[in-house]
């Protein structure tokens, strides 16, 4: 159970020294050894980014309804291009644990729900035919489960258990107090669910035994994150932090972390200017907070990616321009910076660059660089190894 004061105390040592970390990544050298290449030969602005289980293989969604392409990005080509998703601001892109399926989450040009829960539509796809397999309309959250036979989906309170041969749901439990974000472990034996903070948890916490001020903003802007058992649905165990309002739960492929994106209130937000973002890492084992935290200023929905070798966390930030962060995974310390400035635009037509700065990332295979979308472009970061 939470130590309030002494808690709170680190808790704010700890974003104060990772914001101190960007400040010292702001004041290094801008790292810019790259290269850009456009893998479609179209102008499609480009949305999410994925890479294959395998490493052999990108998925990349377009934005204004435009195709989702397969790409082997070693040769630049262009395996596949599927006529899926169809929304206009694009897709988050991510793929099944066995590269059988992908999965298209709807993005939005605009924050259209701010504070709120997010409903949007989910569509699965077959990776090699492109066959829509199932589409989920109004939902929060959707992942596919690791045997990569069902779809574990939330809307309202109630988890689906969708069975993807036929659609149909097989099993259900409810969360009452569920709000946006869910993700399933590696193994298949746990899911992880965003959910506000019940009465009975809040009232085990010594905290508020006198602090009735911070109980009702406990109450009106935190939430928590709750482990449940997907043998028998019962709860396992909820983490011992109150996190701002969650937005995206995804399980380390190890199973040993669960990375929580959350992002304040704008009522309960400590900045005078831009946007803050959070990913916390949870220790997935224990089902406790680490106090480890990756703060990003994206304007979006930021996105990030452990590297393959688990040492390294990529973060898309914002400063003039958009920003891809290398942070040490252990300590949190940010290392290096790329800043996709003007030098970078250079021969991309101000028509084929996103005004939005969305931008998704990938660590190749060999984590000495990070792969990008960039406008109708592809980017490759080579990173400093110092």
């Amino acid at each position: 159970m939470i130590k309030t004061t002494a808690i709170n105390i680190l808790v704010f040592i700890v974003v104060f020294t990772c914001l101190f970390g960007l400040m010292n990544a702001k004041a290094q050298k801008i790292n810019a050894e790259y290269e850009r290449f456009n893998a479609t030969g179209d102008k499609y602005i480009q949305s999410g980014m994925a890479m294959s289980p395998d490493r052999k293989f990108i998925a990349v969604a377009a934005t204004q309804s435009y195709p989702l392409y397969i790409i082997d990005y070693v040769n630049r080509k262009v395996i596949n291009k599927f006529d899926v998703g169809n929304w206009y601001a694009g897709s988050r892109v991510s793929w099944s644990a066995g590269g059988k399926y992908v999965l298209l989450q709807q993005l939005y040009y605009h924050d259209f729900s701010k504070n709120k829960d997010r409903e949007v539509t989910f569509e699965i796809v077959d990776a090699t035919t492109g066959r829509s397999v199932l589409r989920l309309d109004k939902y929060h959250d959707v992942k596919i489960s690791p045997d990569e036979q069902s779809a574990i989906a939330l809307t309202g309170n109630t988890i689906e258990f969708r069975n993807l041969s036929n659609g149909k749901v097989e099993r259900s439990f409810s969360v009452g107090d569920a709000t946006n974000s869910l993700s399933i472990s590696p193994d298949g034996k746990t899911i992880a669910v965003s959910e506000k903070p019940g009465d009975k948890f809040l009232s085990s916490d010594p905290q508020f035994k006198k602090n009735k001020k911070g109980l009702k903003f406990v109450k009106a802007y935190k939430q928590v994150v709750s482990f449940y058992s997907t043998a028998d649905f019962k709860l396992i165990n909820t983490v011992n932090e109150y996190y701002d309002n969650i937005y995206r739960l995804d399980w380390s492929d190890d199973g040993r972390y669960l990375f929580c994106l959350s992002i304040p209130h704008t009522k309960a937000t400590t900045a005078t200017s831009g946007r803050q973002n959070f990913i916390n890492v949870i220790d997935a084992v224990n089902f406790q907070s680490t106090r480890t935290v990756f703060p990003s200023n994206s304007i979006y929905e930021p996105d990030f990616t452990l590297s393959n070798n688990g040492k390294f966390m990529g973060v898309v930030s914002w400063g003039k321009f958009p920003e891809l962060r290398i942070h040490d995974f252990e300590t949190g310390q940010a290392l290096q910076r790329f800043e996709m400035s003007t030098r970078v635009m250079e021969g991309i037509d101000k028509l084929d660059f996103p005004s939005d700065g969305r931008v998704f990332i990938s660590f190749m295979p060999d984590d000495q660089s990070l792969l990008a979308t960039f406008g109708n472009h592809m980017m490759i970061w080579n990173i400093p190894q110092e």
